[in-house]
Parts: C-alpha cells; sequence; structure tokens
C-alpha cells in the first residue's frame, strides 16, 4: 500500500495540475471582466439613489430601508460610501425609537469599522448598546462581531501579550455567539468550522465547510466558504487544493464586486511561492486596487509587505533576462561573422558549381545530339532490317510457291503428256485400220471441258496446300453478311480462284482470264464485286490480301 500511494500521486498529478491551471485562467478572465461587474453595481446603486431621492422626508422608514439597501451595496464595496450610510442608517433608527433597528445600525457601523481596520472606534461603536439591551435573535450578530474585531487585532498585533489576550477574548465571544446562532443555518455551520479551525482540528472544519458547498449558496457564501477551504489547505501545506479554493473565492469576490477580501492576496502569496511571477504580480496588483479602492488601512499593509517581494523578483528576473540577452547578442554576434565567412564560401562554392553545370550541361547536350543521332541511326537500322526482313519473308513466300508450283507444273504436264500421247496412239492405229469411225468417236469423246476442271481442281489442291488457312482470312476481310462460302466437295469457287492467282502475284486480268477460262471482263466484274463486299478500302484490298493471308512454310 505504501508503494502504491506515490504511484496512485504520479497518476492524479496532471489532472489536478490541469484542473489548477484552468480555474487560474478562469480567474483572470473575470479580474479583466470586474469593471463589468462594478459597473453593474454602481447601476444597481444610482437607482436606489434615485429611489431615496424621490421619497418623501417624513416617510422615515422607507429612508431608513434604502439607506440600509445602499449600506449593504457598499458594505463591501466602498468603504467611505458604506460608513456614511451606516451613519444616516442610525439616525433614522433612532428617529424611529426601534431598539433593533438602531442595534442593527450600530453593528453595520462597528462591522465597517472592522473592515477598514479600525478596531478601537469598532469596539466604541460597540459600547454604544448594552447586551442587555439587544434583541435576543441579534445577541449572536453582537458576539461575533466581537470576536471577529479581536480576532483581527490578534493576528496584526506584533506583541505577543496583546496578541494571546486578543486571540482569548475572540474565542470567547465567538463561543457566545456560536451558542446563539440556530442550529443549521449558514452562520451557524460556517462559525462552527471556523472554530474547529482555530483549534486546530483541521478535519472537522474540512468536513463542514465541504457539507455547506453541497447547500445552495448565494456567491458571497460561497466566497467566504471557499476562502476558508482554502486557508485551512494552506494551514496544511496543501498548496495545491488551496490555490483552487482561494481562486474560486477570488471569482465570487469579482461577481460581487466585493472589494473587502483577502482571498486574491492569499493566492498571491501562494504563487510568489511557487515562483509563479508573472501570475502573483496580476493577484497582487488586482488585491492592492480593491484595498486602496475599499480604504482598508490594514489590507494595504498586508499588500505592501508582499508587492515589494514580487517587484523585486521581477526586477531579477529582468536583469537575468538582460544578461542572457547581452550574451546571446554576443554569441549572435560571433554566429552572424560566421555566417558571413560561411555564405562568401558557400557563394564561392555556388559560382564553381555554376560553371561545372554549365561545362556538364554542355556535354549533356552534346552527348544528347549524339545520341539522337544513334537513336536516328539504329532507328534507320531498324527499318532497314524490318525491310530485309519482309523482302526475305517474300522471297522465301515466293521460292515456296516456285517449288510447289513448279513440281505441279511438270506432273500435270507429264499427266497431260501421257493422255495426248494414248490418245495420238489411238487416233493413229484407228486412221492406220482405215477406221474413221473410230478415230471421229475418240476425237468426239475427248471432254476437253472436264480435262479443264480437273486441271482446276488440282489447281485448288495445290493452293490449298500452300495457303490452308485462305478462306478463313480472305473472309476475315469481308463484311460479315457478305462472307463467301465454298460448295461441298469444292476447295476454292471461282471468285476464290481469281484472288488465289493474285495471292501467287498474277496481277494482270488478260493472264487471269486465260488461266481460268473467263473473258478479261467478267474477271474485272468479279473483282470489283469483291472488293466491295470488303470492310477495308477498295484501293487497298490486294495489299491487304498479301499480307493478311499467310503461307504455310
Amino acid at each position: 500500500m505504501k508503494r502504491l500511494i506515490p504511484l496512485l500521486f504520479l497518476i492524479i498529478l496532471p489532472f489536478i495540475t490541469a484542473g489548477q491551471e484552468n480555474i487560474i485562467e478562469d480567474l483572470k478572465i473575470e479580474i479583466e471582466r470586474a469593471s463589468i461587474y462594478d459597473l453593474q453595481k454602481l447601476e444597481r446603486i444610482d437607482s436606489l439613489r434615485g429611489v431615496l431621492s424621490r421619497l418623501e422626508k417624513e416617510d422615515i422608514k422607507s429612508r431608513y430601508e434604502l439607506n440600509r439597501k445602499l449600506f449593504e451595496e457598499y458594505q463591501v464595496f466602498k468603504r467611505d460610501s458604506a460608513f456614511a450610510y451606516g451613519i444616516k442608517t442610525r439616525e433614522l433608527a433612532e428617529k424611529l425609537g426601534d431598539t433593533a433597528l438602531t442595534a442593527n445600525a450600530v453593528f453595520s457601523l462597528a462591522d465597517i469599522s472592522v473592515s477598514a481596520g479600525m478596531y478601537k472606534e469598532a469596539l466604541e461603536f460597540m459600547e454604544i448598546i448594552e447586551p442587555d439591551e439587544i434583541p435576543p435573535h441579534m445577541r449572536s450578530l453582537y458576539f461575533g462581531l466581537l470576536g471577529r474585531c479581536y480576532g483581527e487585532m490578534a493576528e496584526y498585533s506584533d506583541l505577543p501579550y496583546f496578541s494571546s489576550e486578543y486571540r482569548e477574548l475572540a474565542t470567547r465571544y465567538r463561543k457566545n455567539a456560536l451558542e446563539l446562532t440556530d442550529k443549521g443555518t449558514f452562520f451557524n455551520s460556517f462559525l462552527k468550522g471556523f472554530m474547529s479551525f482555530q483549534e486546530e482540528e483541521d478535519k472537522t472544519a474540512l468536513e463542514i465547510y465541504n457539507d455547506l458547498l453541497t447547500n445552495e449558496l448565494n456567491y458571497r457564501e460561497a466566497a467566504l466558504v471557499h476562502f476558508m477551504l482554502g486557508s485551512i489547505y494552506m494551514e496544511n501545506a496543501q498548496n495545491d487544493k488551496a490555490i483552487t479554493h482561494l481562486a474560486k473565492s477570488a471569482i465570487f469576490d469579482i461577481k460581487t464586486s466585493t472589494k473587502e477580501n483577502l482571498s486574491m492576496l492569499r493566492l498571491a502569496e501562494l504563487m510568489f511561492e511557487k515562483d509563479d511571477i508573472r501570475n502573483a504580480s496580476t493577484f497582487i496588483k488586482k488585491a492592492n486596487a480593491d484595498a486602496l479602492f475599499f480604504g482598508a488601512q490594514q489590507r494595504k499593509i498586508s499588500v505592501g509587505a508582499i508587492l515589494p517581494l514580487i517587484e523585486e523578483k521581477i526586477v531579477q528576473r529582468i536583469e537575468r533576462q538582460r544578461e542572457r540577452l547581452y550574451w546571446q547578442n554576443i554569441f549572435m554576434g560571433v554566429l552572424l561573422v560566421f555566417v558571413i565567412g560561411l555564405a562568401i564560401v558557400i557563394y564561392s562554392q555556388v559560382n564553381k558549381l555554376k560553371k561545372a553545370k554549365k561545362i556538364i550541361t554542355e556535354a549533356h547536350e552534346n552527348l544528347q545530339a549524339t545520341n539522337e543521332q544513334i537513336v536516328a541511326v539504329n532507328e534507320k537500322i531498324r527499318s532497314t532490317n524490318a525491310e530485309l526482313i519482309k523482302v526475305n519473308n517474300q522471297l522465301l513466300e515466293a521460292n515456296k510457291i516456285k517449288e510447289e508450283y513448279i513440281g505441279f507444273f511438270f506432273t500435270q504436264d507429264a499427266d497431260i503428256f501421257e493422255k495426248f500421247r494414248s490418245f495420238k496412239i489411238a487416233v493413229e492405229k484407228s486412221l492406220n485400220e482405215n477406221n474413221y469411225e473410230k478415230a471421229r468417236y475418240l476425237v468426239s469423246n475427248y471432254n476437253l471441258k472436264k480435262e479443264k476442271q480437273k486441271l482446276l481442281e488440282n489447281f485448288d489442291e495445290a493452293f490449298i496446300k500452300l495457303f490452308p488457312n485462305f478462306i478463313e482470312e480472305f473472309n476475315s476481310l469481308l463484311k460479315p453478311n457478305e462472307k463467301i462460302k465454298v460448295k461441298k466437295g469444292q476447295l476454292l469457287n471461282k471468285e476464290l480462284r481469281i484472288f488465289a492467282l493474285i495471292r501467287l502475284g498474277i496481277n494482270h486480268n488478260e493472264i487471269i482470264a486465260q488461266i481460268l477460262g473467263y473473258s478479261v471482263n467478267s474477271i474485272y466484274a468479279y473483282k470489283t464485286k469483291i472488293r466491295k463486299k470488303s470492310l477495308v478500302d477498295t484501293r487497298d484490298f490486294d495489299e491487304k490480301l498479301l499480307n493478311n493471308t499467310t503461307l504455310k512454310l
């Protein structure tokens, strides 16, 4: 467990610090808005004064109530004005002949005197009324004021002899006040907590004040409770918690335009201890301005005790900063000389680099020009190689066609020669035998058309052997609905034979007509008809045919 406590503290410390920083920032914002709250209070005061100026002098009761309200507005705002309205309130109470109102007015004068640090005057006011003449419901206020007066006298007395006596009197009067207050009231709980704190029962005091915060408190009551909690934590060296509560108390004081306060002063002391001089200076200036405005002598003394220390700290920081700036200037001077030297070296190097870059650029341009020439030569070589490959392919193709068709020619020629030799022998035999009828029969039965058709079929067979995919490749050049279909048993039809001869390099219509046995006009008509069905330009059809049909090598 002992090991866990430091660990837990390290875990929650960032959250505590963040919360404290937020409340300090909120307080600084409220300090900036303080003039707005003061203006609102002055507007209320002016409104009450306006109503008071319109009242009849004979209406003493109403004039008393308005003067009383004006006193309450000034009570923690401005001492002189509060005291003036307190005197008027007392005079009007005496005219009314009301003991309770008179006692209340006298207590108000004593209270403002204590707030202003005029303890002798406060006690003189308290002696005006005998305790037995005070109404029972106001006796707790009487003893409470005496306790407060002697308590502050003990705090500001330099001699232990007197301070101990004042402290005993303060304790006695507060006990009397506590006995006379109604249980459950704010004053009863607050005084009980204060007494516990005075008797060093801090745990009890913290419980009482924390319970009070759970109640619905007005701004003034909340300011007092947070101030007491801050004082207790401050007494126990729990400064972070003390700062939080004192800051909250100061915020409520600003919102109620309370110039008679201690929260801001205590907060400045704690910030000074934390070496947070900026915030300490801000808060002590606000505390000093409030003390001067209200007119509290003892607050001026307290501010005067810490203000020179803060100013001295500020002066020391300025001197340290000035010394640091002096050495920084020397360092910057040396650095500037170094930078100038470095800049000169860099400038020189840059010039050298520019010259080198220029030489490299020129060399690069020359190299690029050479490279472009090489690329052009390579391109020309590639083009020439492509042409050579194309020519070579054409030569290979031509050689293949020559080989096939020379063989085809000799085969067909030999066949025709044998047929004609057999036919000649048969005819000569018939003629030698004077059998003219048989000779005539042989001549008349020789079917040239059939022989021609057989010759064409042999041509088709030889061509398809060279170009096995000719029909499919030829049809790829035609529109989808114009593709040529050969009959069953056929290899090529007449249109295909014409373009087969063109594929073999025979382009003249006369030669094609002689080979196929058609007229020249028929050949021209067939070629035109096919070209119109093509997907390509009619002028490019023959070239596409040559490129698109592949020879079986």
